[in-house]
């Protein structure tokens, strides 16, 4: 019986801000657009220096897992938060959707340069070092960004109405613990990140011999 109400929430929940993940999602995907073409437009110069660094970062990522750890948790932490405090307020949602475009852009772009870059070699550290924590972290962030955005609309619905103060507390309480646990289901996508991409890399960086990544 449980199961079958938080399933009904669930799909509720989804039916009614069905616009809101659409809007998310374009942006979402406009920003790995834009990423791409960002990749495409640059010189050879500019992606020699960038090979290189991505070269020492690959090479070094498997040395301190726990270090690797600390910093994707910073990193998602603090876009966390601040998807959060943009619900609170009632201009909150376009600056949302400006984080879901720039989240996309660095997903984009990323991809993109490893495969401009490395050829078919791009695409398996693609596959290996960036797509296993963000099958985690995209639905997560598009998934806090609806709420955020849902919160920051309420807000504006119910400005100068004298429910709003009564419900202000009931309401936020919900939206900061459905935060909370975006966050405990994102350590998914960190300890993904932290133990499991460093050793697929360095694996395929093993059978390839040479280095998965040659300048």
């Amino acid at each position: 019986m449980n199961v079958i109400l938080k399933e009904n929430l669930v799909y509720k929940h989804f039916q009614v801000n069905v616009w809101l993940y659409i809007f998310s999602s374009i942006c979402l995907c406009t920003g790995i657009v834009f990423g791409v073409y960002a990749v495409k437009y640059m010189d050879s110069g500019q992606k020699s220096i960038l090979l290189s660094y991505v070269s020492n970062i690959t090479r070094a990522s498997s040395q301190d897992n726990i270090q690797i750890l600390f910093q994707a948790i910073k990193n998602n932490v603090l876009t966390i938060i601040i998807v959060w405090v943009l619900g609170l307020t009632m201009i909150g949602l376009p600056i949302i959707l400006l984080m879901d475009l720039v989240k996309g852009f660095s997903l984009g772009f990323t991809i993109a340069f490893f495969i401009n870059g490395m050829g078919v070699k791009g695409i398996w550290l693609s596959l290996l070092s960036l797509l296993p924590q963000n099958i985690i972290y995209i639905p997560c962030i598009i998934v806090a960004s609806v709420i955020s955005m849902k919160f920051s609309i309420m807000l504006m619905h119910n400005y100068g109405k004298n429910q709003w103060t009564t419900s202000l507390l009931k309401n936020l309480l919900v939206y900061s613990c459905t935060f909370i646990l975006i966050f405990f289901i994102m350590f998914i996508g960190f300890s993904f990140e932290a133990f499991l991409s460093p050793k697929a890399v360095k694996l395929f960086s093993y059978i390839l011999g040479s280095g998965i990544i040659e300048i």
